[in-house]
């Protein structure tokens, strides 16, 4: 066998020599001189690759790299690729199966240094009487280094055992004497996360996904607060990846928090005063308006190929130019952001918001919901917004102009925002199932208006390259081809739109919502 069959863990302090004097008048001891290994952990900013159960380690020692993905659990073969520079994004892996599953768990993320493990290897080599290894044991000291936070130190020391082809029975010797002898116990725990522990950090301690454990009882404003800082948190956290841009998963997620902080201020009513209200919504939307150039170039790219796959094969190639435009263009709207991120404006923006979000409720408030039970506010609030996007998708006819397709539109993000931040107060399954069934209308009124705005800005784009000469009258036929066919995935939206709605307002589904946030007073009346 090629690969270590056992592990042990070799306490702090233990004599290595007595490792060694454990098997005088078993066996020879051959020792080999020490090499150094550095190993690099990798995932996403997600951690999808933890998520999944996996571990992505990058083995240097200085004559070659390689990249080792592994199950956490043990249960599957490892794969290994060779590498001649850092991980990047898994299409810049050497294509292969291998590849395209790792592909498949972290999408358009970049792969990011989790931190590094500086391990010294020293082998030793059983010898028989014959002078022939039938065992080897390798001697990891290992020591972390975690240079985003600035910290280093030793983690455990290990044994490795690798058995050899043929000495089946010196490696069940070799074991006993670790085992029984010298009392190692068994290394059970991935050195990744141990590394991990000994910075002070927890695996998947970042998700852009809501996750409250909410008390109904508590204040409605405490728990405004609550939330809000949690989305805070998250816009802080995305920062450094936008500004660097990563990738793009940054920006989206740092924008998808702006706007749910926005809905939180105005959807969870009454419970600050209203000129905070007013002057935060308008301060989060400026921050929609500068992260928005950038983001609808990254949807383009993003979109790009399948955009072009859409085409017929003879035009494909005048497509081309719209791709070199907007990676002409992309420089200097990142530059503009970067700009916008490193403002005195932005920066006080978010240290006055933070403070605010920090500092503890007034004992008491004269804003109405302000010292209401959570509970209640987000029964009413919830079941508000859902008449009204019952109300507005209703009136919803074939005749309607596109922008009452927006309004609800908007309208359907708010509702799924409130249940979504109060969806702990609430049963799991019943939540989870409204959730699915809003996204399933959103999905549809999002393609909707999503295929009208990108036919537009493909329109404004051609002007801007016909006005700069960087297209051909084959590249412009060519994105006209695609308005054509963006509008008629529009109409097609608009068509299946009376049905998904339908689906949504179902007598089921009105059952679901009356039960779950019917206001306690409407219930007794029996509404």
């Amino acid at each position: 066998m090629n690969e270590f069959d056992q592990a042990y863990l070799v306490p702090d302090g233990t004599d290595l020599q007595g490792i060694k004097d454990a098997f005088v008048g078993h066996y020879e001891i051959a020792e080999d001189e020490p090499r150094d290994l550095l190993r690099r952990f990798h995932d996403t900013f997600d951690w999808s690759l933890y998520h999944a159960g996996t571990v992505l380690e990058e083995r240097s020692d200085g004559s070659r790299r390689e990249l080792i993905w592994r199950s956490l659990r043990g249960d599957s073969p490892d794969l290994t690729w060779n590498i001649d520079r850092d991980p990047g994004f898994a299409a810049d892996l050497p294509p292969g199966p291998e590849a395209s599953r790792l592909a498949s768990l972290v999408g358009i993320r970049r792969l990011l240094p989790l931190l590094e493990v500086h391990t010294r290897i020293t082998t030793w080599r059983l010898l028989n009487e014959d002078d022939k290894t039938v065992v080897r044991l390798e001697l990891e000291q290992n020591r972390y280094e975690d240079k985003g936070r600035e910290r280093r130190g030793p983690i455990s020391t290990r044994m490795r055992l690798h058995g050899v082809k043929g000495y089946e029975i010196d490696l069940q010797e070799t074991k006993r004497l670790l085992q029984e002898d010298l009392g190692l116990s068994t290394s059970r725990t991935e050195l990744l996360l141990e590394a991990l522990a000994a910075a002070g950090r927890k695996p998947a301690d970042y998700s852009s996904q809501l996750d409250f454990r909410l008390d109904p009882e508590r204040r409605a404003d405490a728990t405004a607060k609550e939330i809000l800082l949690h989305l805070l948190n998250t816009i802080e956290d995305n920062i450094p990846g936008t500004r660097a841009n990563l990738d793009s998963e940054f920006l989206h997620d740092l924008r998808v928090a702006i706007r749910r902080t926005r809905s939180a201020l105005t959807q969870i009513k009454d419970v600050f005063a209203p000129d905070l209200v007013e002057r935060n919504k308008e301060a989060f939307g400026w921050l929609g308006e500068i992260t928005g150039p950038v983001r609808d170039l990254d949807v383009y790219l993003l979109d790009f190929n399948d955009y072009q796959a859409s085409l017929p094969e003879a035009l494909r190639p005048h497509f081309e130019p719209l791709r070199d435009f907007i990676h002409a263009h992309y420089g200097a709207e990142q530059k503009a952001l970067v700009e916008h991120l490193d403002s005195k404006r932005f920066r006080d923006l978010l240290r006055e918001w933070r403070a605010f979000l920090e500092a503890p409720v007034p004992e008491r408030s004269v804003v109405p919901n302000a010292m209401r039970p959570v509970k209640a506010v987000a029964d009413e609030r919830i079941w508000t917004m859902y008449k009204r996007v019952r109300k507005e998708g209703r009136a919803i006819t074939p005749a309607s102009p596109p922008e009452d397709m927006h309004e609800l539109r908007k309208s359907c993000k708010k509702l799924r925002y409130l249940i979504e931040f109060f969806d702990s107060l609430y049963p799991k399954q019943e939540v989870r199932q409204l959730v699915k069934l809003m996204k399933v209308l959103l999905d549809n009124l999002g393609n909707f208006q999503d295929l009208a705005v990108q036919a537009d800005h493909l329109r404004d784009m051609a002007q801007r390259m016909r006005d700069e000469t960087h297209a051909s009258t084959d590249t412009l036929l060519t994105m006209g081809v695609l308005v054509g066919h963006l509008l008629e995935h529009q109409h097609r939206a608009r068509e299946e739109f009376a049905q998904i709605f339908m689906t949504f307002d179902s007598e089921e589904h009105q059952a679901l919502f009356t039960s779950l946030f019917t206001p306690p007073k409407r219930k007794r009346k029996g509404a």
